[in-house]
């Protein structure tokens, strides 16, 4: 940073005792130099994260994470913008009364509402009323637009002090009062999410490769004997992925010089050609930089040619350049990874219920005192150690009650939905039918398969001949009867196209449906078959409409196999609209400081910036494991805050934090700090 960008820094300070002391520093050491303030001097940026456990009133109950992180590049930017402001994004806190209107408030001040040119306005900027009120009387939001509501004044019971309530109605004694003006400097974003490592391709940059390997991003191989792989990187763990085959050779794996195992790639069951994936985890110290080294170090002398094929590695280190986390918490999740303890019924069946479902059967995980208990695919052979998933319901059976049961399971994605029969609306499709007759050479009169038939849907070939109606034929459409003016030869063919009205039930789903993937099961849990369109509709078939452009409605018949009547309905089915479970998850605005006249966030004579946030209780709406946290300048998309205009959202800082957990019943505050320090290592306080 250079003196004019300290000057800019300064200048764009709110006018004050803080800014001229500044700026009286700042004079001071340039006077104190005869040569001036040397222009150019570094400054590095240096951060601290802290992550407390709150409860519901956001009273601390415990830390959960204290240590420094990972300042990416842009860090002096940050003070340079929450300084300067970006009115095209001003933020707004958005308050709408719950229930309608508030109670009554008390403000210090002498007047509320006035008439200006024959309308009632209120005479003061918004946030004076705002700073009074009690946000647990409203809903609550962030946009980059406001809204109305409305003030009313009301009697005052304090003296020297005037009372209002807000509605969302106006009225003859309200005036329209907008949101609060939330920041007008650079707003703020902390995301959080459960990433445990990401892929690098393995022609990365960060990855040296001996010249002996061949092959590109996925794949690496060599058959040159100590042809080495290394990198060096700040990081709790990472990850080798190797292939097994019979042309194996041996990977030594060295961490800081010291060799920490040697993996075997040689296996001889496998036939030629054939090849196994493996791979191998390794922990290391996430506070200091890691060098890794891996090695061809030699094969079994029973092998000739031997080679390493390596075909990933993976690892949870953060760069400079990255503008995002590896695993933000998503809009929509279907896998729960993060244990979570059930305890059974107390009486048999002993089962529990997993909160989501369907599950999909091999991925439920569950550890009983410390040992993992293993999935039966049939009910009677559950026993002492097993258990046994119903993949619809999510239901686990077990041979015995059981208490503190770790559970981790991933469900399909599918939305499930359950009506009763006679809720549904009963609609007719029309239902085309090639029908043939058998002529006796005497019969004028056929009874076709299907009565109640379309008007104006008959069609009759007599020896692929079309008859003429009423010349050849007349029809009984209620009957389903053709009666014939001439009875056709014995040895003719007769075949009869019409469509007749069948009943069935109209069932409207709450989310469009994605392709074509739906499932329907009956109350006695057998599923539906799905049909393309309404030929062979039949008992047990249904169809998804096709006039419903939206693809929500569902047409089915009224009747199982075999001819009783459905009284209950299952539907599963997936939907781009909600692939997967909602989780709640935003990225938190920074909160505003409390103490009055304080400059928002950042306190420059301490050379920092300090940015807060807090993750409710029920957000993210599930348990989850905090591996990481990112400082952005802006929302997700998928956030939806309002206003928001796709704008290019950056990371200004990303760190690793120890395995986190938080419960969904549990807050967290996170607090970010970022320092600058001088020279000598110092923070920056305005000058040296």
């Amino acid at each position: 940073m250079n003196v004019k960008s300290l000057k800019k820094l300064i200048s764009l300070l709110p006018d004050g005792a803080k800014k001229n002391m500044l700026l009286r520093k700042l004079e001071a050491l340039q006077a104190k130099q005869s040569d001036g303030l040397s222009d150019e001097f570094s400054l590095k940026p240096t951060g601290h994260i802290k992550i407390e456990a709150i409860d519901e009133d956001g009273n601390v109950v415990g830390v959960l994470a204290d240590q420094p992180n990972l300042v990416v590049n842009g860090a002096e930017e940050i003070l340079l913008r929450a300084f300067s402001g970006d009115p095209e994004r001003m933020l707004f806190k958005n308050r709408i009364p719950k229930g309608g209107s508030t109670g009554v408030y008390h403000v210090q001040l002498n007047k509320i509402i006035d008439v200006v040119n024959g309308q009632n306005v209120v005479v003061h900027h918004p946030n004076e009323l705002w700073k009074v009120v009690n946000d647990e009387d409203f809903d609550i939001d962030y946009s980059y637009y406001p809204i109305t509501v409305y003030v009313k004044e009301e009697v005052s019971k304090e003296p020297g002090m005037k009372a209002f309530s807000i509605t969302t109605t106006p009225g003859p004694n309200t005036a329209p009062l907008t949101s609060e003006v939330y920041s007008t400097y650079t707003n703020l974003f902390i995301g959080i999410g459960d990433g445990k490592n990401y892929a690098v391709p393995l022609d990365d940059s960060r990855l040296t490769f001996s010249s002996g390997f061949t092959g590109d991003a996925t794949r690496k191989e060599t058959t040159t004997l100590n042809d080495e792989v290394t990198f060096t990187e700040k990081m709790s763990h990472f990850v080798v992925e190797y292939m097994k085959h019979n042309k194996g050779g041996q990977l030594e794996i060295y961490v800081d010089g010291v060799l920490n195992q040697t993996i075997e790639t040689y296996d001889s069951s496998l036939a030629d050609g054939v090849e196994v994936p493996a791979f191998v985890e390794i922990s290391v110290d996430p506070t200091k930089e890691t060098a890794v080294r891996l090695k061809f170090s030699g094969a079994d002398p029973s092998v000739t040619n031997p080679k390493i094929v390596l075909t990933g590695i993976r690892f949870d280190a953060f760069s400079k350049n990255m503008n995002g986390l590896i695993s933000e918490i998503p809009t929509f999740v279907t896998k729960f990874d993060t244990p979570e303890v059930y305890n059974t019924t107390t009486v048999a069946p002993y089962t529990i219920q997993l909160k989501h479902y369907p599950v999909i059967a091999d991925s439920v995980s569950i550890e009983y005192e410390g040992n993992a208990m293993q999935r039966v695919t049939d009910m009677n052979d559950v026993a002492e150690g097993k258990f046994f998933v119903d993949e619809m319901t999510g239901k686990v059976y077990f041979n015995r009650a059981l208490t503190g049961l770790f559970v981790t399971y991933e469900i399909t994605g599918e939305i499930h939905e359950d009506e009763i029969a006679t809720s549904l609306t009963t609609v007719q499709v029309e239902v085309p039918v090639n029908e043939s007759l058998t002529p006796d050479g005497s019969n004028k009169v056929f009874t076709l398969s299907h009565n109640n038939l379309v008007a104006g849907s008959v069609t009759v070939k007599l020896n692929d001949v079309e008859l003429s109606m009423p010349a050849d034929y007349t029809v009984n459409h209620s009957t389903g009867t053709i009666t014939f003016t001439t009875a056709p030869a014995s040895d003719s063919t007769l075949v009869v196209d019409y469509k007749y009205k069948e009943n069935a039930l109209k069932y409207e789903l709450q989310k469009p449906i994605k392709d074509s993937f739906v499932r329907l099961f009956d109350q006695n849990k057998n599923e539906l078959t799905l049909i393309e369109d309404t030929a062979g509709f039949d008992e047990a078939n249904f169809l998804i409409d096709e006039n419903d452009v939206n693809r929500k409605t569902l047409i089915i018949h009224p009747k199982t196999l075999g001819g009783n009547a459905i009284t209950r309905l299952d539907v599963y089915y997936k939907s781009d609209a909600q692939p997967g479970i909602p989780t709640n998850y935003k990225r938190q605005v920074i909160l505003k400081p409390k103490t009055e006249n304080e400059y928002p966030w950042f306190e420059l004579d301490k050379g920092s910036v300090q940015f807060v946030a807090e993750f409710k209780e029920g957000i993210p709406n599930y348990n989850v494991t905090i591996r990481e946290m990112g400082l952005f300048d802006g929302p997700r998309v998928d956030d939806q805050v309002t206003g928001y205009k796709g704008y290019p959202v950056k990371a200004f800082s990303l760190v690793r934090v120890g395995e986190t957990r938080k419960e969904v019943s549990t807050g967290i505050r996170v607090t970010w700090t970022i320092t600058l320090l001088n020279e000598n290592g110092q923070p920056f306080k305005g000058g040296f």
